[in-house]
């Protein structure tokens, strides 16, 4: 806008010479030259400025109002003229929403400003500047707290520089904006007039205003904002390139560019193959190819087909001690986390959970992949033989029958000492008060009685009795011979809180640690081990019935090791309940620009059923089961009837000893007898 402020300034000057000068007037007059160059400037620069307006109106009508947010960020500097902005607002405020700001707050740079956590992201910005200098000004507000960088951005510079310099300008802004990874930009210089004339670069052909942007890779180049000229606008035409849209997609081709991916082993996720062992940081010698094969894996291949559609070359960084790590500020990241903080890797895969704290410091792709965290655990304590007897029926069963039992035994005592001889004729019969007590436990055991009682309400009691006594039989019998055949050990805590409470140790395999954050005191209970530990130790505890041990792992991996473990006759159970569902997606820094096309084609294969096939591949729940035990009919053998035997061998060793007292008894009253009657002879 300084341009039309210096042309209107030159007429002023020429208006008041010829009020003050009439001589000067006179030969003013006669200098045609003068007067027709007068013109050309006032004329020149109002075209300019016009055509500015309209290709800035053009590109916001066209383009930003196709987003759901219709919200306009207009920033505005003081060098660029109120005129122009008002021109362009009048234009769009139909179209748009409209917030301009003067000097927002600036957040520290590592964007950790609390109070801008909910403030809704600016997606579509226009930047008004005069200078270079105003625009750095601009761009140290642009946050990640307040700007979204894989919004749209239009730049418009109407300071006064030469038309040769606009590339040079533009470039400066670009790389500018490319630092901070903002891709979808462009570009729009106003034309300094006065400077053009003054160093008598004056062309014709200049009613135009050039677009400026910048591809971030490309054949011969990676990772520059090199500025190019994307497209003219033109006085009556428009924009010249119908087909170039002002932001094309720059990311869709990476045209072989390297991308540093940090990752470790996390099984079956990502799984190094065996010569990858010592190699697998990658040497200069070895084939992307190579590379490529040596890496297999559900996200393995994922990343491996997110190469294969972007084109780029995969450079795999080895995290070294494997662990995700603490993302946090830049000094205090720790693990795969810091690759990504230090700006040392472009992205980290490999079982990458998306959480709030890590979503703080890094963004996160997509989640395309739910996986259950669950608990491996031993199998129960085994059952003793006398708690084989028991097990069939459930306690209230139990407590009823023996209740019934207590309560019929007291009855009949009650009525044998203290009950009315009508009463206890009336309830046990004439004949069967001596014989009550046995015979209630007679029928309860499934014996039978040598005489029934007389009366018919007696013989009513022992019906009643007897159908009771039949149907609990039948079940017990039913049950035990089910129960028999079936696991023959002590239920396992189905959760991780009772777990705890039965004196379980919680071991990872893996720092999982994020799942306990909202519950510490679980947190400082966990034990990690290395995966020799758990390969050579834990695995081993895990097969021991009644083992006091748990460990927290994916339950892809517990079924892609319980692939190869049950060919040595070991297996991993999990406990029934899970403890958590990670969601999983790949993680970036926060103002990446990779995210766009990574989560354009990570929702195609959710969408199109790829991710669940890739992961049939190595998680299958028949390996959760068993495959030694036999799922068919058993028959019942001698071992699985201890119990009786052993309440019949105690039964028959208090017979043996009762009958042994009775003799010992009968011969010592025997002999006193004896001399009693030899004493009275």
């Amino acid at each position: 806008m300084r341009l039309s402020w210096t042309c209107t300034g030159q007429l002023l000057v020429l208006l008041l010479s010829v009020l003050r000068f009439p001589a000067a007037a006179a030969n003013l007059a006669n200098n045609k030259t003068l007067a027709k160059l007068t013109g050309q400037l006032q004329s020149a620069s109002f075209t300019h400025t016009e055509l500015l307006i309209r290709a800035t109106a053009d590109i916001l009508l066209q383009h930003y109002t196709t987003f759901t947010s219709k919200q306009l960020y207009v920033r505005w500097e003081d060098g660029a003229s109120g005129p122009l902005v008002d021109e362009i607002l009048r234009r769009t405020a139909t179209h748009l929403s409209v917030l301009v700001e003067r000097d927002p707050p600036v957040t520290p740079a590592d964007g950790l400003d609390q109070s801008h956590h909910h403030q809704q992201l600016r997606l579509l910005n226009l930047l008004l500047v005069a200078d270079c200098a105003e625009f750095d000004h601009v761009v140290a507000g642009l946050t990640d707290e307040l700007y979204d960088y894989s919004g749209l951005y239009t730049v418009l510079l109407v300071g006064a520089s030469s038309k040769r310099q606009h590339l040079e300008t533009a470039g400066i802004i670009l790389r500018t904006l490319w630092a901070r990874y903002i891709v979808n930009v462009v570009v729009l210089i106003g034309d300094g007039r006065q400077q053009q004339q003054a160093d008598g670069d004056d062309d014709d052909d200049d009613d135009d205003v050039r677009l400026y942007t910048y591809f971030p890779y490309g054949e011969d180049y990676c990772e520059r904002a090199l500025p190019v000229v994307w497209n003219v606008y033109e006085r009556g035409v428009g924009f010249v390139h119908r087909e170039h849209s002002p932001f094309p997609p720059k990311l869709d081709n990476f045209y072989h560019c390297p991308l540093a991916v940090a990752t470790f082993p996390v099984y079956p996720f990502i799984i190094p193959s065996a010569m990858m062992a010592d190699l697998w940081p990658g040497h200069a010698e070895r084939t992307e190819q190579e590379e490529e094969e040596d890496l297999k894996g559900i996200e393995a291949m994922v990343l491996r087909t997110l190469r294969q559609r972007l084109n780029f070359r995969l450079q795999l960084m080895n995290v070294d001690p494997p662990d995700w790590g603490t993302a946090g500020p830049r000094d205090q990241a720790t693990g795969a986390s810091a690759y990504i903080r230090h700006l040392r890797a472009n992205l980290t895969i490999g079982y990458w959970a998306t959480t709030l704290h890590r979503n703080r410091y890094m963004a996160s792709s997509f989640a395309y992949y739910t996986s259950q965290l669950v608990l491996a655990v031993p199998p129960g304590a085994p059952y003793t033989s006398l708690e084989l007897l028991r097990c069939p029926l459930a306690k209230p069963i139990w407590t009823f029958l023996l209740c019934s039992l207590a309560a019929g035994l007291a009855v009949i005592g009650w009525l044998r000492w203290a009950g009315s001889p009508t009463v206890r004729h009336f309830v046990l019969g004439h004949d069967a008060p001596n014989r009550a007590w046995p015979a209630m436990i007679a029928v309860l055991l499934g014996a039978g009685l040598s005489r029934a009682p007389r009366g018919s309400f007696a013989r009513a009691l022992l019906l009643c009795w007897l159908a009771g006594t039949l149907v609990l039989r039948s079940a017990y019998t039913g049950s035990m011979i089910r129960f028999l055949q079936s696991d023959r050990n002590h239920t396992v805590p189905a959760n991780l809180p009772a777990l705890l409470d039965a004196g379980y140790q919680l071991y990872m395999y893996r720092n999982y640690s994020f799942v306990f954050d909202a519950y510490p005191h679980i947190g400082r209970r966990v034990q990690l081990v290395t995966a020799h530990q758990f390969r050579t130790a834990i695995v081993r505890r895990l097969q021991r019935p009644g083992a006091r041990l748990c460990v927290l792992l994916p339950l892809e991996t517990v079924t892609f090791l319980n692939r190869n473990l049950t060919r040595t006759g070991q297996l991993l159970r999990v406990a029934r309940e899970r403890v958590t569902v990670a969601k999983l997606a790949i993680y970036t820094q926060r103002t990446s620009a990779l995210l766009g096309p990574l989560n354009k084609l990570l929702e195609r294969f959710v969408a199109s059923g790829l991710l669940h096939r890739w992961a049939a591949q190595y998680h299958q729940l028949r390996f959760l089961a068993n495959p030694y035990q036999y799922r068919g009919r058993q028959q019942l053998v001698l071992a699985d009837m201890d119990g009786p035997f052993e309440i019949l061998l105690v039964g028959l060793g208090l017979g043996a000893g009762t009958f042994l007292i009775e003799l010992v008894a009968g011969r010592w009253e025997g002999g006193k007898r004896k001399k009693r009657q030899s004493g009275e002879q």
